[in-house]
């Protein structure tokens, strides 16, 4: 079984997950909900590299991508009322891992290798690690970096929209939020139900447990 914590408490959300499970549009849309910073780390080090993710892995290496990835997530770390996509392997650097675990708000979003193959199908070139054609192989070596969160999504037949509306349903017990610089925690709207009542609302139609190895060093407490 994985591991996700509930806590409502934090003020950043990070999203993560496998190439092409939607981390960018799902985002990008929740920050707009919320009426937060949206920051693609990706794009982040791109800046700062002065040159492409596929560019930085051919000229570069990976291990350069790496040190800047890390520079970028603990960057992003320092602010507040942001919605940030990760990388792919992000998660793969277990103190990286814990950094965002323990400072901020982690969403994976689970993806299946078919569904994977056919969106990179229409962006050949600009994923480095998915031109081999090693999808499957390259999942199972990452399970471990996803086996760990707050809120988990599987988004392979749903909408970026929808996928929107379960991770807000999950902090708050609804989706309908309208953020208030003023308050630390979104209004809601459409229902009677503060944050604080929802509390964590039971398994959802639409929740799947993935089937996922175990941390080796067992479970994260509940916090």
């Amino acid at each position: 079984m994985s591991a996700c914590l509930h806590d409502t408490r934090r003020d950043n959300i990070f999203i993560g997950g496998f190439m092409c499970s939607g981390k960018t549009s799902v985002g990008s849309e929740l920050a707009r909900r919320l009426g937060w910073t949206f920051t693609d780390t990706d794009r982040a080090i791109e800046e700062r590299a002065g040159m492409t993710v596929p560019e930085i892995f051919s000229i570069l290496g990976e291990p350069a991508f790496r040190r800047y990835e890390f520079a970028a997530v603990a960057g992003a770390l320092e602010g507040s009322r942001q919605v940030v996509s990760l990388g792919g392997g992000a998660l793969v650097n277990e103190e990286l891992r814990g950094m965002v675990l323990s400072r901020a708000k982690l969403v994976i979003l689970d993806v299946r290798p078919e569904t994977v193959l056919s969106r990179a199908e229409k962006q050949k070139g600009a994923r480095p690690l998915l031109d081999g054609g090693n999808v499957r192989a390259l999942m199972i070596r990452r399970r471990p970096a996803y086996a760990h969160c707050h809120i988990r999504v599987a988004t392979d037949e749903f909408p970026v929209s929808s996928v929107t509306d379960k991770i807000l349903e999950d902090l708050y017990g609804t989706a309908a939020v309208l953020w208030s610089v003023e308050s630390p925690f979104p209004g809601i709207t459409g229902r009677d139900r503060s944050p604080a009542a929802a509390g964590r609302p039971s398994s959802p139609s639409w929740y799947r447990e993935p089937s996922v190895p175990a941390h080796p060093q067992g479970t994260l407490p509940r916090r």
